[in-house]
This record gives structure tokens, sequence and C-alpha cells, in this order.
């Protein structure tokens, strides 16, 4: 009987043949075509969740209650949704401290305040000692799709269009294999942020097709998943994509390819190409936005394929990571 590994929950190739096999009894039903991480019900109501169990729970930049409000507001900002109610889940260990249960409670309503989202309904439990590692947290949030144009999806993906990555990547799993590894790196911390509010600062503008948020799997996994699932090429350029020294050098050290480390606060975009430089112009002048580039394009080349042109002058197929660099990165 063939069994569940790590690699299930990686987000790369076997995390996307687990979850067609889970889609499968479904189908009879009614699946919805477009699989993004926020679906739109109904025309008017976004809808996602996710789960969170990250190890450690606290980490430079962030902690589990943040990044569980976090994660989920940017699910919902990557179909153009503005944030509205979320629920939560609690799954917590017996014997966990209050007070630290507490502190990501505060962490969480902190970024909920600072966005108007309202904490609607939840559910805690405790499992005896030793059932679960000390907390996971579940997280539904609800929002509203823009009014005046259709949400975001790969399905508006075209050859031409220009991608765009918001800041540097693989900030996140690099601070959190730092963290596992014993190196210390100072500098270096997740980008765990709510990413609508710098999405409202475009979506109004014309050209915007498709949003991402690099998290498992990274900036590779989902410029795979958006070349295999629309038929077309992808083409990016090495240099062009921001990477901080800090996780290059951690890369380096641990043997990672950046490509495919997770994200918290970083998303790519597919933008028509004569509206990219203002878009890009746009996103730079908000501070998630700074170090914001672009990177590369789609193509009806090399179709279902992303192919990377490297600093070194020669070509590399960018394919999705089978297995798990690091476990329990989000």
């Amino acid at each position: 009987m063939e069994k569940l590994n790590i690699g299930h929950g990686s987000g790369g190739r076997l995390t996307s043949e687990i979850i067609f096999q889970i889609l499968q009894p479904f189908r009879k039903e009614n699946v919805s075509p477009y699989l993004e991480d926020c679906a739109i019900v109904d025309g008017n109501i976004a809808i996602t969740i996710d789960g969170y169990t990250i190890s450690p729970r606290s980490f430079p930049g962030g902690n589990i209650g943040e990044l569980a409000i976090c994660g989920s507001v940017n699910d919902l900002a990557m179909r153009g949704a503005k944030p509205n109610f979320i629920a939560m889940g609690l799954i917590a260990e017996e014997g966990l401290a209050k007070d630290e249960l507490l502190s990501y409670m505060e962490s969480a309503a902190k970024v909920c305040s600072e966005l108007s989202i309202q904490l609607v309904t939840g559910d805690t439990k405790v499992l005896p000692k030793g059932q679960v590692d000390g907390l996971y947290i579940t997280t539904c949030a609800i929002g509203t799709p823009p009014s005046n144009r259709d949400p975001l999806g790969m399905h508006l993906i075209t050859p031409g269009d220009v991608l765009i990555v918001t800041t540097e990547i693989g900030q996140h799993e690099a601070t959190i294999a730092a963290l596992r590894y014993g190196l210390s790196v100072p500098s270096l911390q997740s980008d765990c942020a709510p990413l609508w509010p710098l999405v409202e600062q475009i979506i109004e503008m014309d050209g915007i097709k498709c949003m991402r948020d690099c998290t498992r799997g990274g900036l590779g996994t989902v410029l795979c998943e958006w070349a295999e699932s629309t038929s077309l090429g992808i083409e990016i350029e090495e240099s062009k994509i921001p990477i901080s020294n800090e996780v290059s050098s951690l890369c380096d050290i641990l043997g990672f390819d950046p490509l495919y480390l997770a994200c918290e606060g970083c998303a790519i975009i597919a933008v028509a190409p004569e509206t990219s430089e203002k878009v890009l112009s746009v996103l730079k002048a908000h501070k998630l936005g700074e170090k914001a580039q672009i990177i590369g394009k789609v193509t009806e080349e090399h179709k279902g394929y992303v192919g990377m042109n490297t600093k070194a002058g020669g070509r590399r197929l960018i394919d999705m990571p089978v297995g798990e660099m690091l476990p329990r990165i989000c």
C-alpha cells in the first residue's frame, strides 16, 4: 500500500499529484476548473483556507500567529480580493505555555487591526501531550473581489506578458533553515507580511493578469504551475532575480536552490507588456515592493516549460521539486 511521505506536503510535484488524486471523488459533483489558492464564489465572495505548522513557532521577522493571518490575506490578495473576515482554528498540545499562545494571538490580532479584518468564528482543541507538536493553526479568510474587473487568475495569462517579482526571494525559508541548522545570520529575517496594502496600489491598473505568492516550493514551483496549467512557455533571467547576499550564502552552505525557497511576503505578477513598467514603478514606490524587478516573460515557445537564462550564458530547465528541502516552513 502506497503511503504519504514528507514530499507530498512540499508544494512541488508530489503535492500536485496528491491534490489531483484527492479531488477525483469530488469531480462528479463540482470542482472549480481554476485551482487557484483562493476561490471566487457567486462572483462576489473570495474565500481561502490554509494550515500552519511552522517550526520553530517564533522566528526573526514573525511568528505562527502573524504568519497565519498574513498567509491567508495574501491568498486573497493574489486574486485581487480585499480581506474582510477570518475564522481561526487552534489545535494545541497539552503543556503549551498559555502566555506563549496568547502572544501569538496578539500578533495575529495586530495584523487584523492594521487591515480592518474581523475575526468572526473559530475553534480550539487541546490534545494530549505528544499528539501534536505545540500548536497548529488553520485559518479561513473571506474577502471581496474587485467589482469592475475579472478576478485575477492563470486563465488570463497570454504570450508576451511580463513577469515581475515584488521583492527578494527565499527570505522566509532561508530564515527557518538558519534556525534549524544553528547558523548565525544576524541580518537575515523572514519576509512575513500581508501583501494586500501592496496589491491595493496596482489592482485597478490595466494589464494585471495573474498573481501568486511564492510560498511552499518558492518562485520556481509557481512558474512551473503557470507554464503547465496554461500550456505556455516561460523564460526568466537569472541575473534579474532579486536575491539577498544572506540567502545566497546560506544556499551555498546548505546546497539549497533559492528558486525553490518559500517566501511569505513576495509575489510573482504577470502583466501585459504595455503596462509593465508603470506597474513596476508603482510597486517600487511601496515599502513592500522597493526591490521589485522584471525577471522574464511568457512565450509561445517550449510550451509547458520554464527556461532560465543563466548568468554563465547557458539555459537551464526549471522543474518542480519532487522532494522537500525543509519541512514545516509555514
